[in-house]
Parts: structure tokens; C-alpha cells; sequence
């Protein structure tokens, strides 16, 4: 023998049991935003994020602010040697390149040093991420088994301070400014 049993349900009780849900989903969800702002912020990951690309100037090497000197027809002309000198040679005069302003040492900003070529690559990747291109970008061996993640060149102390403030704003603490030659 077969036994059914039959569950009525007035429109008052289901409303109650819809509105009993919903509120059970509401302090679910209360709570868990509370839970997440009582959490520590953790670490940033190793995830790559695309964003897109910073408002930052690009950065240009400074332009001279008076043409270089021309040679004149004096500097290049050559001396005819005559008898009492034809004993001993004169060196020439030879035509050389326009003197140039001594070039000022670029700046640097290092953004990290790893032991492991693959961690340093990394975070080429995410500095890269943020909007500098990948020329900017360079993982340098160094001695000791080490690979530094720099940015750079810049022309002066001012631009690469700014860049590092960003990139210590992104996560990278330890960023800092090289000095030229180093």
C-alpha cells in the first residue's frame, strides 16, 4: 500500500519562507564583508594585471641648447712643408666631428634583485604591466648569481624620484634610485 502525503502551503507562509531566505542571504553576505575588512591586507601576488597604460610624459633626452661649432676653413687647411722642415714630419691636422657635450650619466631605478633569473623576469612582467614599456624594463645579471629589475635610463635624479614613488605606491618597497656608475 502506497502512501502519499500532500504539503499545503498559503500564499502568506510561502511569502514568509521567501522573505526568511532572503534575509538569511543578507546577513550571509553582511557578515562576510565584515569578515573582509577585520582581514589584514595581504602581500601583493605574483598575478600578472593588465592595466592600461599610465598618463606619465615620455621621457626624452635633453635637447642641446646651442648648435655645436662649425669648423671654419682655418682648422681644416693643411701646411705645405718647406725645405728646413722637410726633415721632420709635422703631424696632420685631421678633420674630427663636431665636439659634443659630455653626455650626463643616466639614472637608474631598481626595482628588485633575485637569485632566480625566472622571479626577476617576473617582475620585469608586472613593471611592464604598469605602463612602462619593455625597453625601459631590463633584468641585469649581477655578480653573486643575481638579477636586478631596473627602469631607466632617465636623465635626471628628479624623473627617476618620481618613479620610484610610483612604483613603491604599486608594491615595489623596495625600490630605489642608482646612482650613475653603480
Amino acid at each position: 500500500m502506497n502512501r502519499y502525503f500532500e504539503i499545503i502551503v498559503t500564499g502568506r507562509q510561502l511569502a514568509a519562507l521567501v522573505a526568511g531566505v532572503a534575509l538569511l542571504v543578507a546577513v550571509a553576505f553582511g557578515l562576510g564583508v565584515g569578515v573582509r575588512l577585520l582581514q589584514p591586507v595581504p602581500e601583493p601576488s605574483h598575478e600578472i594585471i593588465v592595466a592600461p597604460p599610465p598618463a606619465f610624459p615620455t621621457v626624452s633626452p635633453p635637447v642641446p641648447t646651442e648648435p655645436p661649432p662649425t669648423p671654419t676653413a682655418a682648422a681644416v687647411a693643411t701646411a705645405v712643408p718647406t725645405a728646413a722642415t722637410a726633415g721632420k714630419p709635422k703631424p696632420q691636422p685631421t678633420a674630427t666631428a663636431a665636439p659634443t657635450a659630455p653626455k650626463a650619466a643616466a639614472r637608474w631605478v631598481q626595482v628588485a634583485a633575485f637569485g632566480r633569473k625566472d622571479q626577476a623576469d617576473g617582475v620585469r612582467n608586472r613593471v611592464v604591466a604598469l605602463g612602462y614599456t619593455p625597453k625601459q624594463v631590463v633584468v641585469q645579471p649581477a655578480g653573486g648569481g643575481k638579477f636586478r629589475v631596473r627602469v631607466g635610463p632617465f636623465p635626471d635624479g628628479e624623473s627617476a624620484g618620481r618613479v620610484t614613488a610610483r612604483l613603491r605606491a604599486e608594491g615595489f618597497s623596495g625600490a630605489f634610485v642608482v646612482k650613475p656608475g653603480e
